[in-house]
């Protein structure tokens, strides 16, 4: 049994020597490291290599910028014209024909025009109104002839008149009386009794110059009806229906006066 041992032992020692002796053969032997790469030459080898050659320039990633053309001017809002063609002037009741680029149009307070103003009030002088947030008067346009007449015309007046029956045509008595002039209502007694149409204005050529009123004329009574409504004065159609003839009876510079006015024509 001694003797086993004693060979185990040397075989082992044996075995770790040739153990140790291998392993330093083996790192001995360890491979050499590879030869460095060549950057130029493999892109050199990979350009030989491909099919399409390689742009000099790569296109944009975005499109160029184009500044937005300058934007148009917005043109100015173009102000509506309008004409004062004829009023009756009573307080809240009052009503006036303005003439504008779509027509004639009868207002009242309160009324929105076709330039987006808005009718403040009718008044003796005019129609008010409201343009960008100011109050603005449209008055009545007085011809050369028109101011000649009434500086000059004295107070002459004809007790008789001959009319055609055409200058009562129209498609109301409204406009007819409104294309005519003005008219405000007052009360010719010191602000006592009935009120009455006060002549504000004449149209030359129209109903109230045709008949003879004058500018500051007060008209008390047409055929015997009492005129203190303006709606006796829009309804006079239905007056003269009655006769060819009517009178007007006014008042002016504090004296009456009677214009008798005869109707030709009626068929």
């Amino acid at each position: 049994m001694r003797g086993q041992g004693l060979v185990l032992l040397a075989a082992a020692l044996g075995f770790g020597y040739g153990g140790g002796q291998l392993a330093l053969t083996l790192v001995g032997q360890r491979a050499p490291p590879p030869a460095p790469v060549q950057i130029g030459a493999a892109l050199a080898a990979v350009e030989k290599a491909a099919s399409d050659p390689m742009p000099e320039d790569w296109p944009a990633v975005f499109d160029p910028y184009v500044p937005d053309p300058p934007k148009a001017q917005t043109p100015p809002k173009k102000v509506e014209s309008y004409r004062l063609v004829g009023l009756v002037a009573d307080g809240a009741a009052g009503w006036a024909i303005l003439q504008a680029s779509d027509g004639d149009r009868i207002v009242r307070k309160g009324d929105r025009l076709i330039g987006g103003e808005t009718v403040l009030a009718i008044e003796g002088e005019g129609v008010r109104i409201e343009r960008d947030g100011e109050p603005v008067l449209i008055a009545f346009e007085e011809t050369r002839e028109e101011m000649f007449n009434r500086i000059v015309g004295g107070a002459a007046v004809e007790t008789e008149t001959v009319l055609p029956v055409s200058a009562f045509a129209g498609r109301d008595m409204r406009r007819v009386l409104g294309r005519a002039g003005s008219i405000r209502m007052i009360s010719p007694n010191g602000g006592r009794g009935d009120l009455v149409p006060e002549i504000l204005w004449v149209r030359e050529g129209q109903l109230y110059d045709l008949i003879g009123l004058q500018r500051g004329d007060v008209v008390l009574r047409v055929n015997g009806y009492s005129v203190s409504d303006p709606e006796t004065l829009e309804n006079a159609k239905a007056i003269l229906d009655e006769s060819d003839e009517f009178a007007v009876e006014i008042l002016r510079e504090g004296q009456r006066r009677t214009i008798t006015v005869r109707i030709m024509g009626r068929g």
